[in-house]
């Protein structure tokens, strides 16, 4: 049976008969949701047959709710699972839509960072769809090569981030070398960058780089830690940045690892935004043809074209 599952392993959600029940368990327990409440609320009340989006590596996936709720720990941050149904061609395997194929405003929807979000104002466009592609109609005309696309970039992102996590790239070590290529890439996003020194704070209070990016409307100031880890990354980072008492910056978390649902709760209640491994990967992708060409030779990046 197909599956999609949300987090939470400390809460069985198939153990509550009501949204209701769940959430003063939350309560009872002491665990602390900061504010998913709402997704906690949406997951728990997917039904039989509603629409359910996948959102994946440039596309996304449609699938037809079977209601029926379970729970195992095999599987990081999908503990709490619904089963679905996928939409799959002749062959069996599941279909990908390109988001290029979606309108502007529900390619748009999927950017926004959430777990688990509603989207009933595109309801019809998104039953058209499925309706179409389970008839055995296409998207597009270049879903397949959309598709083999997607996959080939999902799979580059995954094998660099496994290199840098692992150290095996020509990025120098101690972490200067990965706060090296965070600086390079804010300088692309238009920001200046330094590193102030250690004995810039005081007690736990730090930043490994301080970033600042004025226009006309929008001027702006990040503090960032920067963590070169593989596995799982502690809430260190955060507690460093939580102590620097700077009101008109944003504080930024930047790790190669993952974050556990409790450094996350944390974050969000200091105002802290946490960019993971995999959000790194995709930063770095959108730019790694910009990188100076030092910085892609670390990286062991090749300028050749690549065939699908």
């Amino acid at each position: 049976m197909d599956q999609v599952g949300y987090g939470w392993s400390q809460m069985n959600f198939s153990e509550h008969s009501s949204a209701e029940s769940l959430m003063a368990s939350f309560h009872d327990r002491g665990i602390e949701i900061g504010r998913k409440g709402n997704q906690i609320r949406r997951f728990f009340n997917i039904r039989a047959d509603d629409l359910i989006v996948v959102p994946v590596a440039r596309a996304i996936l449609l699938a037809r709710a079977t209601g029926e709720k379970s729970f195992a720990q095999d599987i990081a941050y999908g503990e709490n699972r619904v089963g679905v149904r996928f939409l799959r061609g002749e062959d069996g395997t599941v279909k990908r839509i390109p988001r290029d194929d979606l309108s502007t405003a529900l390619e748009t929807r999927l950017k926004i960072r959430m777990a688990v979000a509603s989207l009933d104002e595109f309801s019809d466009e998104l039953e058209t769809l499925y309706s179409r592609l389970e008839s055995g109609g296409f998207s597009n005309i270049n879903g397949q090569h959309e598709a083999e696309n997607s996959e080939a970039i999902n799979t580059f992102k995954k094998t660099l981030l496994e290199r840098i996590q692992q150290g095996s790239t020509f990025l120098s070590g101690g972490g200067n070398g990965l706060e090296m290529l965070v600086m390079e890439l804010l300088k692309l996003e238009g920001y200046d960058v330094h590193r102030p020194s250690k004995r810039h704070y005081e007690g736990i209070a730090d930043a490994d780089i301080e970033a600042y990016r004025k226009d006309r409307f929008n001027p702006s100031k990040l503090l960032i830690q920067v963590k070169h880890h593989k596995g799982v990354t502690d809430d260190h980072g955060v507690r460093q940045l939580a102590a620097i008492d700077e009101d008109d910056a944003q504080r930024w978390l930047i790790t190669t690892a993952i974050v556990d649902e409790g450094v996350e709760a944390l974050a969000e209640k200091d105002g802290i935004q946490i960019m993971d491994g995999d959000d790194f990967a995709d930063w770095l992708f959108e730019h790694c043809q910009h990188l100076s060409v030092a910085t892609r030779s670390r990286l062991g990046l090749s300028d050749a074209p690549v065939l699908l």
